[in-house]
């Protein structure tokens, strides 16, 4: 008393009576666990916080068995300081070791490599499940991406543009170790700008950060980023401060668009973060080898009388029976190894081939050649398939939104089977725009591709021959089937998408298989999950 809803300064505040309650205690902010009784099923104890008396009331409520599932809690607790006191750095729920960070200057990114942990109890004993896991970063702050789209000229920001690709997007702080998501830009404010502190005073945040964590801030004019924090579904009527930041000292993290489509970086990350099982062993027994040698984490260990195998918990894996696909007439296996059946599919027909009778092309002026190189190399790969493909009706478009739908209403009609549509880029509203015309206000079935790849005429042919089995199924088609060995069995599909933009809803589709051979499917329908995740409206899109 009073009441304080910070974990940390309670914490702080129960810290206080150490040599009461003991070194060995874990305190998860609300629940003390500890080897002993107290003397007294209820104490009052009395600590300071910046010269104001706070009482706490520590009551017994329960005697805990080593195996009992409350204990589990308290175990992952204990464990998470365990992995602090081997100096590696909390990054939301994970541990990454900043020490052995790999950088690449090229690309101008770093890797924290670090674990995914849990204590869980599993069959007979409790265990501690571990998995590599790996935080990336780019050595590029959101001051720097806003100084990049300033205009030479004008020295003016385009507004527009950073609010593009900053709103959304998630940023790391490397002065307390905490990733935010940017809610919002503040072009008003700039770290002049007085705050209230938790005290009452006032400041300003040039000094906030001198003062706090010894970092300055030097370009006074720069606007603040707005984080609203954490969403949670049980306080989304619960008012609470955003978060204010200074760009300067937010680091981007993830991959741009821009890093994803680099071949180069893609493969310098693919050795760093794909692990094989060799390799993943190796890093998880570096990290047992260390709690085992690690004194201060053995002290720990000890004064709760735990300790860890040295080895790792060995079962035998299940191997799944190998799957025949049939196609057409022919049967092949699926070499589970790889998982790629692709060469096999090629050169025969397909399992269920539906005609191309009435279909249109949409291409930009400047791709017309792209476009006419597909039409040819459809026309090449499709008799194979066993598909009749007449004539394509050409459509010329602008490289806008607004040209392509306005085409589209002046010739798409109840015959129309599909519509491929040649894009000039990869820009997101304009494939966005399309298909919400031709998913919602006017449903027929589309392809997109960019012309970008189709200029490359050694896979031009592996291309279209991608294009024209998903047209295919996108009409109703099959390309193959397995045989599961199951009657009258229904497959289902269930996927949640969370609202991180609006923070409002969760919705889950759903599909599902309607015939033996599974290759028909429903419907996709989705889910506006409420409040209570069990009561729902079903609508067909």
């Amino acid at each position: 008393m009073p009441d304080i809803e910070d974990g940390k300064v309670r914490s702080e505040l129960l810290l206080q009576h150490k040599a009461f309650i003991g070194e060995c205690h874990i305190f998860d902010g609300s629940s003390l666990l500890l080897p002993h009784k107290l003397l007294l099923p209820k104490t009052e104890l009395v600590s300071l916080l910046k010269n104001q008396v706070v009482k706490l009331t520590i009551e017994f409520i329960s005697e805990l068995s080593p195996n009992s599932p409350d204990c589990l809690r308290y175990y992952n607790i204990l464990f998470r300081r365990i992995l602090k006191q081997m100096n590696l750095k909390q990054v939301g729920r994970n541990y990454y070791n900043k020490q052995e960070a790999t950088e690449f200057f090229d690309h101008k990114l770093v890797i924290w490599p670090g674990y995914v942990t849990s204590i869980l109890e599993y069959e007979t004993s409790i265990t501690l499940c571990a998995d590599v896991n790996h935080k990336l970063l780019r050595m590029q702050t959101a001051y720097d991406l806003i100084t990049g789209l300033r205009d030479p000229q004008t020295r003016k920001e385009d507004v527009e543009q950073v609010s593009k690709e900053l709103i959304g997007s998630i940023v790391f702080t490397l002065y307390n170790n905490k990733t935010y998501r940017v809610d919002a830009i503040n072009w008003e404010d700039n770290p002049r700008t007085k705050f209230k502190k938790s005290g009452g005073a006032e400041i300003t945040f040039v000094d906030y950060y001198r003062e706090q964590y010894n970092t300055e801030v030097t370009d006074l004019t720069q606007p603040l980023l707005i984080s609203k924090g954490k969403w949670k579904k049980s306080q989304q009527d619960t008012p609470h401060k955003p978060i204010m930041l200074v760009p300067e000292l937010c680091y981007l993290t993830g991959l741009s668009d821009k890093m994803r489509k680099d071949y180069r970086v893609m493969r310098d990350l693919a050795l760093h973060m794909r692990l094989d099982p060799e390799r993943r062993q190796h890093e998880l027994r570096k990290l047992m080898n260390t709690i085992q040698t690690n004194r201060e984490v053995q002290r720990e260990l000890q004064l709760w009388d735990l300790k860890f195998d040295t080895n790792f918990v060995s079962f035998s894996g299940r191997i799944l029976k190998e799957v025949r696909i049939f196609q057409g007439r022919r049967a092949f296996d699926s070499h589970p190894q790889f998982a790629d059946w692709s060469r096999e599919t090629r050169s025969g027909p397909l399992l269920n081939v539906k005609s191309l009778d009435h279909w249109l092309i949409l291409y930009p002026t400047r791709n017309y050649g792209a476009a006419s190189s597909l039409v040819q190399s459809l026309r090449k790969v499709t008799p194979t398939m066993g598909t009749a493909m007449r004539e394509a009706k050409m459509l010329e478009v602008s490289d806008t939104v607004q040209s392509y739908t306005t085409v589209l209403e002046n010739h798409v009609s109840s015959k129309t089977q599909m519509v491929l549509c040649v894009l000039s880029s990869e820009k997101k509203d304009l494939y966005d725009g399309i298909k919400q015309y031709l998913c919602v206000k006017c449903p027929t079935p589309s392809q997109c591709v960019v012309a970008r790849t189709l200029d490359k005429p050694q896979t031009l042919m592996t291309i279209a021959t991608k294009i024209a089995q998903q047209m295919n199924c996108k009409m109703g088609g099959a390309l193959w089937k397995v045989e599961t060995g199951l009657q009258n069995a229904m497959f289902i599909g269930i996927d949640c998408f969370h609202d991180t933009v609006n923070r409002r809803k969760s919705i889950a589709g759903f599909v599902s298989s309607i015939n033996q051979e599974l290759t028909q499917c429903t419907p996709v329908y989705r889910a506006e999950v409420g409040c209570c995740a069990a009561a729902f409206t079903l609508k067909a899109l």
